[in-house]
């Protein structure tokens, strides 16, 4: 599997109120390896597991899960499944998805393969529903994800609810 070389962290993320006064640094070192690190999936879950993450960041044991505990639970940027071991990152969307095309519908083909705790991608989803977004990438995103959601049964694809397909395959 072929793994970005680098990826962007926005420059607004330094200046976001709630990140300067109220993350820790753990918290902020934590939240910025989990976008950058080398296991991350753009689709925003990906299987890790927190001991590879301490290891990875040379974060004792105590330090770690408070910072995990803050993103989890204090600001609700993140979610873990202990069963799969993955991690999603909930707000990735807003800022994460810059290009569409090729690229990007690749990434979220096969998704059925790639994430196997469904419901994190559907947190995901449901986290992104509240950005306000215009940008023709996210929407493709978003109606992928959908899609995907609709066709493992954890969304309602009703008449109301349907957006324009677009074909590729999930698993």
């Amino acid at each position: 599997m072929a793994t970005a070389i680098s990826r962007p962290v926005p420059t607004a993320y330094w200046i976001d109120p709630v990140i300067n006064e109220e993350y820790s640094l753990d918290d902020k070192l934590l939240y910025v390896y989990l976008i950058t690190n080398e296991h991350f999936q753009q689709h925003a879950v990906y299987r890790l597991s927190k001991s590879m993450m301490m290891k990875e960041l040379g974060m004792e044991r105590d330090r770690f899960n408070q910072a995990f505990a803050d993103l989890e639970e204090r600001f609700n940027v993140i979610k873990y499944s202990e069963t799969t071991r993955e991690v999603a990152i909930l707000d990735y969307y807003s800022y994460g998805i810059l290009k569409g095309g090729k690229p990007l519908t690749d990434c979220f083909e096969h998704l059925g393969k790639k994430v196997k705790d469904f419901s994190l991608l559907k947190a995901v989803y449901d986290y992104s529903l509240n950005i306000v977004d215009d940008r023709p990438a996210f929407e493709t995103v978003m109606t992928m994800v959908k899609n995907f959601l609709i066709d493992v049964g954890l969304l309602d694809g009703t008449k109301e609810d349907e957006e324009e397909d677009i074909p590729f395959d999930y698993r």
